[in-house]
């Protein structure tokens, strides 16, 4: 009898998913937890979800690239975007030093020619990484929980009409000043995770620009 495919619900969006390599981030993951927190859940099973809930929002709609992952922590969903487009330029960005050590081990097991691990905080890295100013088409921060907090880290990287990524819970789309909802939808997350939203936001001045 064969074993339940753990990725499944990723394959039924995208049948080319590698679910192999996947699986071998997943497992990482696992190894790396029990010394350092990368993730709350400690088993493997726990731990796929994650993964799956992390970057399913991205095969239901074309994410742009350069993509920047602000506090990856994980590298989620920075690292399975990455997998899942190999030919999209990622950069993430962590400010804990262990858990930019585990993404650059990471990286190296997977084989990810297209991602980079900058070390830092957003905050900061702006000014100390220059070339991370206004270089990304687009930007999401899966561990910010506060809207508007994230669209002001993102604010910085942006290129002139890039875009920021929420995703939320069943909530509606919060209003930001300074920033226009430019698209939004709704999705079934993994099993046990329940109804998710995604939320596309763009700078108010870019849509004036592009007017």
């Amino acid at each position: 009898m064969s074993r339940p495919d753990p990725w499944a619900a990723l394959r039924a969006v995208r049948a080319d998913v590698d679910g192999d390599r996947l699986e071998s981030y997943a497992r990482e993951i696992e190894r790396w937890n029990r010394a350092i927190r990368l993730v709350g859940p400690k088993d493997l099973p726990g731990i796929r979800v994650q993964v799956v809930d992390a970057v399913l929002p991205f095969l239901l709609f074309s994410p742009a690239f350069p993509l920047l992952d602000i506090g990856s922590g994980a590298g989620l969903p920075g690292i399975p975007i990455a997998v899942a487009y190999p030919e999209g330029r990622v950069v993430c960005l962590e400010p804990l030093a262990k858990r930019v050590s585990f993404l650059r081990h990471a990286v190296r097991h997977l084989r990810l020619g297209n991602v980079r691990i900058a070390g830092g905080k957003a905050e900061q890295a702006v000014g100390e990484q220059p070339e991370l100013r206004a270089a990304f088409a687009m930007v999401t921060a899966r561990a910010v929980a506060d809207p508007a907090v994230v669209l002001a880290l993102g604010a910085p990287f942006l290129s002139a009409a890039g875009r920021v990524v929420l995703l939320r819970g069943r909530e509606q789309a919060p209003e930001v000043p300074g920033w226009q909802l430019l698209d939004e939808g709704a999705y079934e997350g993994p099993v046990g995770v329940g109804e998710r939203r995604r939320f596309v936001y763009v700078r108010v001045e870019a849509t004036t620009k592009a007017g």
